[in-house]
């Protein structure tokens, strides 16, 4: 385990509490979920978005809560293992410090476990980025419309109780968006995680949509 925590110790989600005290969120659970949960708890807010006046919390990079959740992780697989593939000078075999991405020596970090080729394993990787990738720019286009559709609101003499649960959904799922785009090597390492998140996130920001117009619409504004 410590192979994964050495690593752990600054790949991971955190905050700065009272005199910058530095803290994990990880008492409610390690899912963006249990860390949203965590913040709100707190009503914790990184930033304040000058468009949507959302209270925003800022994924920092949470490589090793998304790891912790892949089928590499759930194998027994460390960091290290990848990252720092093991190599032989004579008869010492030591860890390779030339930390790296895997990608850069396939043979000693991918194919010590797997049989396959080095093009079929690399397609492997690609293919679940692409995947992921697609489905965090789809979540990220309805959350610029968001924004900038909670601005009108606001503009057009939204209150701050009707705009709460809209900002919420804001808040949550662009928080999940960012859990998805500050990690880093995510995609690979937990690619159904990540997906499972955005789908979520993606189902946040139509609601916070549907909650938006309904202000809007409430507020007597019609395009008419």
């Amino acid at each position: 385990e410590m192979r994964n925590l050495s690593c752990a110790q600054c790949h991971s989600e955190y905050y700065f509490g009272e005199e910058n005290y530095l803290i994990f969120p990880w008492d409610e659970g390690m899912t963006a979920e249990e860390m949203a949960d965590y913040y709100d708890q707190r009503e914790f807010a990184d930033w304040i978005h000058p468009l949507s006046r959302t209270p925003m919390i800022k994924a920092q990079h949470p490589d090793y809560e998304v790891f912790s959740t892949g089928i590499h992780a759930e194998r027994g697989v460390t960091c290290a293992d990848c990252h720092m593939p093991f190599k032989s000078d004579g008869a010492m075999k030591f860890t390779d410090h030339q930390v790296q991405s895997p990608l850069a020596n396939v043979s000693a970090s991918c194919q010590t476990c797997h049989r396959e080729s080095e093009s079929d394993l690399l397609k492997n990787v690609y293919d679940r980025q692409d995947m992921v990738y697609n489905l965090r720019d789809k979540l990220a286009d309805v959350l610029v419309k968001t924004h900038l559709e909670a601005e009108f609101a606001w503009n057009q003499g939204a209150t701050e109780e009707q705009m709460r649960e809209a900002l919420h959904q804001i808040r949550h799922a662009q928080w999940r968006w960012d859990y998805a785009a500050a990690t880093h090597g995510g995609a690979f390492h937990a690619p159904l995680e990540l997906v499972r998140t955005l789908g979520d996130g993606l189902d946040m920001a139509h609601e916070a949509r549907r909650k938006v117009t309904a202000v809007i619409t409430e507020l007597g504004y019609t395009d008419e």
